[in-house]
């Protein structure tokens, strides 16, 4: 077989193989756009001339773009029928809300600039306009249904997200002014406490064995410490360990931490291996999640890459789209299956062993007549508090509408300025803080009251459920406990969260200044990111919307110091057993300058 011949400047189209058995002379001149082929038939210049469009490199530099352009296909089709199919004015009104919100957010956070400068925080945000506004109106539209399907409230839902979305904008306008510095360099206090250092692949196996290991401890043994606010100290130190079970899923993206070297040959069947035992553990969890959250860390990972354009984006070939066909039949079908089948045993999960549990949710999900009746069930009428939208377990925890909604229509109830749920969210904010220094300066707070409540717990019970919707764990939205607490003042409040938490969040990306970049001039991008910091990337993109807006507040006062101090610890225990029990220094340590405490 005779190879192709291709000569030129460009790298625009590239081919895998010239045909077999055919001889096939490509010369391509880029400067008078001039082409000179010979082929042996009309069947060959058609088969190649496919390949040409279907197979090619996307341009690290081009993807952004392209992913821009394809966004807006796709919304543009889906507003139109979702426009023609569901006429009604409301149904109109927000649809023309999810084209103006996703137009400010392409054009702002889907940039080069931001995404380079600021990225977490800009990942924030386009978050939470995917799953507040883009999401629903493309997955309702898949289940044939109106994007404000089941809102009791669908104009002031859509009014308060473009509120929020605005104030979300304002806020980073304004913290893009805020004269801090924005580019670490090593004399950053983070980068010297060895923050930014790599994990090696081993470390990252570590992490995750011992996150699984909190895990087994936590759900089978001692599952009280999961609901308990006080309690035994080392029990909350173990369950703070949890979200290091998916630490190795990202082994693959060294680029984005600064890691060296290539991965292990046996990594992929690693992983795979690693998720299968996972994925038992969620069964016996009883936990739909707990699996979920391995899967969209490393499709944000990639995502986040493609978009600063770390990762060279996919070819565009026959086995790319067998590939997506398969991804989304499998989410859509055999894992929603058994997300159902899970539903379906959860009320015997306490009387049974584990082993027992697993059997029967195996046989839950092979029964589908059960699993179509369960899903009928839940789509019938469910009181007072209804949390109908998307039939698809997976699809609705990213584009889910009816918590804002639902939320809003009880703060209707409620009134707005409720004197009981501005008390309730203020002392939220005083039970972030340790108890013995809360008894020092606020001892009338009811810790144990206020976080074994959730918002939308006692936003329900002030409506009229009373004291026994406490415990019921019913997810709230800050629009409606928003409203309640402080009115529309919730807003200004909003904004003024978000500017320290966009900070913080960027303070876990390493940007590097002018003079580093000399010094490194093979450098792929003047940026890196902390671990940590991927760690917490599925929660960054679902940090909004978040319960109450007073989450900001605690997590300055709490979250972000404890995440930031837990994954030190973390690392550094790792690299000490990498090093002292495996005598493997080399892997453990990428920089031997890390500073070791």
């Amino acid at each position: 077989m005779t190879g192709t011949t291709i000569t030129g400047n460009t790298t625009r189209q590239k081919y895998y193989r010239a045909l077999t058995r055919f001889q096939i002379t490509v010369i391509k001149k880029e400067s008078t756009g001039m082409r000179t082929t010979s082929y042996s038939s009309g069947w060959q210049r058609l088969s190649l001339h496919i390949r040409a469009k279907l197979v090619k490199d996307v341009p690290v530099g081009q993807f952004l773009k392209k992913l821009v352009k394809w966004s807006w296909i796709l919304l543009l089709v889906a507003s139109i029928l979702q426009i023609l199919i569901f006429s009604t004015y409301q149904n109109i009104i927000a649809v023309f809300a999810v084209m103006i919100a996703w137009l400010a957010t392409s054009k702002i956070f889907l940039h080069s600039d931001n995404l380079n400068n600021y990225p977490l925080s800009s990942f924030l945000v386009i978050g939470f306009t995917a799953t507040q506004l883009y999401f629903p109106l493309i997955f309702t539209l898949l289940e044939y249904k109106p994007v404000i399907y089941n809102l009791e409230m669908p104009l002031e839902v859509f009014f308060h997200s473009i509120a929020a979305l605005s104030v979300l904008i304002a806020a980073h306008f304004v913290y893009r002014l805020i004269p801090v510095n924005k580019q670490r360099n090593n004399s950053s206090i983070l980068k010297r406490i060895g923050l930014f250092q790599p994990p090696s692949e081993l470390q990252f196996w570590f992490m995750g064995l011992i996150g699984m290991i909190a895990n087994v401890y936590v759900f089978f043994f001692s599952p009280a410490i999961a609901t308990e606010v006080s309690g035994n100290a080392a029990d909350k130190a173990i369950l703070a360990l949890l979200p290091f079970t998916y630490a190795p899923y990202f082994i693959p993206f060294k680029q984005l931490y600064n890691g060296s070297g290539s991965s292990s040959k046996n990594m992929v069947t690693l992983l795979i291996m690693y998720t299968i035992v996972l994925f038992v553990i969620s069964m016996a969890r009883n936990s739909r999640g707990a699996f979920m959250i391995g899967f969209t860390s490393v499709g944000f990972s990639y995502l986040l890459g493609l978009l600063i354009g770390f990762f060279k984006a996919p070819k565009i070939s026959y086995k790319s789209v067998i590939l997506c066909i398969a991804s989304f039949w499998l989410l859509t079908g055999p894992m929603a299956d058994l997300g159902t089948a899970m539903v379906l045993v959860r009320d015997q999960r306490s009387d049974i062993s584990k082993a027992e549990l697993i059997d029967l949710t195996l046989k839950a999900f092979k029964n589908k007549n059960a699993i179509i009746l369960r899903r009928l069930q839940d789509n019938g009428v469910q009181g007072d508090w209804d949390e109908r939208y998307l039939n698809n377990i997976f699809t609705a925890r990213f584009a889910n509408l009816k918590f804002n909604d639902i939320s809003l229509v009880q703060a209707r109830i409620v009134g707005d300025n409720n004197e009981a749920m501005r008390k309730f969210s203020i002392d939220y904010v005083w039970g972030a803080l340790p108890t013995p220094i809360l008894k020092l300066f606020n001892p009338a707070v009811d810790k144990e009251m206020v976080y074994s409540t959730s918002f939308g717990d006692y936003l329900y019970s002030l409506a009229g459920a009373g004291s026994d919707a406490y415990g019921g764990f019913r997810t709230g939205h800050f629009a409606g406990t928003g409203m309640a607490a402080f009115g529309f003042g919730y807003l200004w409040i909003l904004c003024l969260g978000m500017i320290p938490v966009y900070y913080l969040f960027d303070k876990l990306v390493f940007i590097k200044s002018s003079n580093n970049m000399a010094a490194n001039k093979t450098q792929h991008k003047p940026l890196y990111f902390s671990a940590c910091g991927l760690l917490a990337l599925t929660s960054i993109f679902q940090y909004l919307p978040t319960e109450s807006v007073v989450a900001p507040a605690t997590f300055i006062l709490r979250g972000w110091i404890q995440m930031v101090l837990l994954y030190f610890v973390m690392f550094q225990v790792t690299r000490f057993i990498c090093v002292f029990f495996f005598n493997n220094q080399q892997r453990a340590i990428a920089n031997p300058q890390v500073l070791v405490f």
